[in-house]
């Protein structure tokens, strides 16, 4: 089952893949680089993942290089609906439309159908144009069972200032369809019973007859540039349009009864999602990098912000500390502040007027998240190294909203997302 939020991230990393990737691997000294990692995710009760990937690189004459990047993860587990709590037992059709799931009083409404497989290859091909330019072309493909990706890419890497000043432009283009299980619903419509019987039209009624399509253009301007022997800056500039389907099939809202209502805040029906056909992003990003004494200080902040109104604050700190035969330790702190979108709502309200935009998906919430991490790296060989790291992530938002009232002041409407995630990583160079 496809988030759109992991597709739009996935897009949005596109450039910068092609632009940090690509060129670094293409910049190695000499020989070819095979790298390998692995990734297991696990929510609390929720969401667990796995994803591995697997890079290699390989040095052609005249400084030319190509770079072939496969990866593969799953995902399973009970992911929010966007539905709300209750004080009664609730039932929800599944995506499909056949059969059902069920929530139990005071629990958030989890769709437990959430599973997904998804295969990716990227490939980059990196020419010289002189001694201090650079042009990387790069390919995007993935496939999902209800998911599928088409993108191309192109960075140009200059050189100035005896290699002290880099400046990079990187932008990328993709076209991708989705396919959801048991189709496209149509926005703001209710959410059908389990088809059956003459219920089966009704679930129909409620879908798209086609499949659904977005575009995606990125780009990020990028500048590096070493201070000293000992300092580098690094600033980067990145531009994301979407448009097309940009709507999460699989969320729900809740309508709830009024203050008035004999049971103020109990859901009376659901409806599904609908988010604007467009979406433009903007993001800042700096970050200072300084060696001392053997230790590597890297501390990095960036600004977000998009036409659906939500902003963003991230700041992220890595330190690095050698130890005794090239053995080393890595802790990294991460904070991040998120406001809402313009059409988050938790719920909507029982007679009142439905907006033309609304989703109740808790990424488009407002809300904080820390992440404390370490990572371990040794030294196998000569061109050899492992790494082994893990972090702790803790999301937290409004439990309780200004707005709540009757059963819905009493429950949880943002429950925190906590969350162990662990990488090993490989490389070698030959």
């Amino acid at each position: 089952m496809q988030l759109a939020g992991k597709s739009s991230i996935r897009s949005a990393l596109t450039a910068v893949t092609a632009m940090l990737i690509g060129s670094s691997l293409a910049n190695a000294e000499g020989g070819d680089r095979l790298e390998s990692s692995l990734l297991l995710y696990s929510e609390t009760n929720r969401v667990q993942a796995a994803e591995g990937i697997v890079s290699l690189s390989h040095a052609l004459k005249g400084g030319r290089t190509i770079t072939g990047r496969f990866s593969f993860d799953a995902l399973t587990g009970p992911s929010p609906s966007g539905a709300t709590p209750s004080d009664n037992i609730q039932t929800f059709t599944r995506p499909s439309g056949n059969g059902s799931y069920t929530a139990q009083p005071g629990e958030t409404p989890l769709d437990d159908t959430f599973r997904d497989n998804r295969v990716s290859l990227d490939g980059t091909y990196s020419q010289p144009l002189d001694r201090l330019t650079t042009l990387d072309i790069g390919g995007h493909f993935s496939s999902e069972h209800d998911y599928t990706s088409f993108g191309a890419n192109l960075a140009l890497i200059r050189d100035f200032n005896r290699r002290n000043t880099t400046l990079s432009l990187a932008a990328a283009v993709s076209h991708d369809l989705v396919q959801p299980e048991g189709g496209a619903p149509v926005p703001l419509s209710s959410m059908s019973t389990p088809a059956s019987g003459g219920e089966e039209d009704e679930f129909e009624e409620s879908r798209h007859e086609s499949n659904r399509s977005k575009n995606v253009i990125d780009a990020v301007l990028g500048l590096t540039q070493v201070l000293d022997r000992q300092t580098l800056v690094r600033f980067n500039y990145s531009f994301n349009h979407a448009s097309g389907y940009l709507t999460d099939p699989y969320k729900l809202l809740s309508i709830v009864q009024d203050r008035s209502g004999a049971e103020p805040g109990e859901p009376v029906d659901y409806i599904y999602e609908s988010r604007p056909d467009g979406r433009t992003k903007h993001a800042l990003y700096a970050e200072a990098r300084r060696y001392i004494r053997g230790h590597t200080v890297n501390l990095s902040y960036r600004h977000f912000w998009d036409s659906w109104g939500t902003r963003s604050h991230t700041v992220d700190l890595h330190y690095r500390l050698p130890l005794s035969g090239g053995h080393a330790l890595q802790p990294h702190v991460r904070w991040y502040h998120q406001s809402a979108a313009d059409f988050y709502r938790s719920y909507l309200i029982e007679g009142a007027k439905v907006p033309s935009s609304a989703s109740a998906d808790y990424r488009l919430a407002p809300f904080h998240a820390l992440t404390l991490g370490l990572q371990y790296t040794l030294p196998v060989g000569p061109k050899t190294s492992l790494s082994i790291g893990a972090e702790y992530y803790h999301q937290a938002g409004d439990i309780s909203p200004p707005q709540s009232m009757g059963s819905l002041s009493q429950i949880d409407l943002f429950p925190e997302l906590k969350a162990i995630m662990v990488r090993m990583g490989f490389s070698y160079e030959f």
